[in-house]
């Protein structure tokens, strides 16, 4: 879908229209796509390139302008603001991917993929560097270097859903570590249930992961699979490529 066919199906420039004027925030949107098109990820890429073919599977689908960037699950609607960070647009962009292709259904081993990525971490071979670690992103450590902006976000992020919690404790009782992003423990915990709610974790967490992909974060994606293990990036990797291929089925239906 070119530039100009995506402004003439989703830009309003109208100041009477209900849904009001989304110039700015078109204007960032093409942008991030064409970031997401120069992503080293092949289905990233394609997915951006061929954005046309979610526009199939959800007509529906607009764009709003607003102060921050969100995905509206129930209405195929998604909000970006005309200054937004590309890493929380670009996350907000992957809520969409899987809600609209993918109904954002949870792969039935989800729960084992987290399970084993909990225990990688604080494995004795690992729980040091998983430690350090921590305390470095929630900045408290004397490490030189800089958090990037894709540590403090989209990374900090998915250790709060793999533990379900907003921050940990390291070491002595006083000593707590609060993630920079996080969700609730209520979000990422259902208490009545006494079990995690893997439909929000898995969502947050392919967001994360299509948000760090897009962006071409390979430290931070490498950084993850040192804390995590393997298998959690490979089930991550498999749902954009089944995300991917079923786009590409779309394409070759003939309308």
């Amino acid at each position: 879908m070119k530039d100009e066919e995506i402004r003439k199906k989703y830009q309003r420039d109208d100041e009477n229209d209900l849904r009001g004027t989304n110039v700015g925030a078109m204007d960032r949107f093409i942008e991030m796509l064409h970031l997401h098109e120069r992503s080293t990820d092949s289905h990233i890429s394609s997915i951006a390139e061929n954005f046309e073919q979610i526009d199939k599977v959800a007509p529906n689908f607009t764009i709003f302008q607003g102060d921050e960037c969100f995905f509206m699950h129930n209405f195929n609607a998604y909000q970006i603001s005309e200054n937004a960070n590309m890493l929380v647009a670009s996350h907000e962009f992957g809520h969409g991917v899987l809600s609209i292709v993918n109904n954002t259904i949870v792969p039935e081993d989800y729960g084992n993929v987290i399970e084993k990525a909990k225990q990688h971490a604080i494995s004795p071979e690992n729980k040091e560097k998983f430690k350090e670690y921590i305390q470095y992103i929630s900045g408290k450590t004397d490490r030189k270097e800089e958090r990037t902006e894709a540590e403090k976000g989209p990374v900090s992020d998915i250790i709060s859903s793999i533990f379900q919690l907003q921050g940990l404790r390291v070491g002595t009782s006083d000593n707590i570590c609060i993630f920079p992003s996080s969700h609730s423990r209520e979000y990422y915990y259902d208490e009545e249930k006494n079990q995690p709610n893997f439909e929000n974790i898995f969502d947050e967490d392919f967001a994360n992961y299509y948000s760090l992909k897009a962006n071409n974060c390979t430290q931070e994606i490498e950084t993850i699979r040192s804390l995590f293990g393997d298998e959690f990036i490979s089930a991550l990797n498999s749902e954009l490529e089944k995300i991917y291929e079923r786009l590409v089925a779309i394409k070759k239906i003939e309308v």
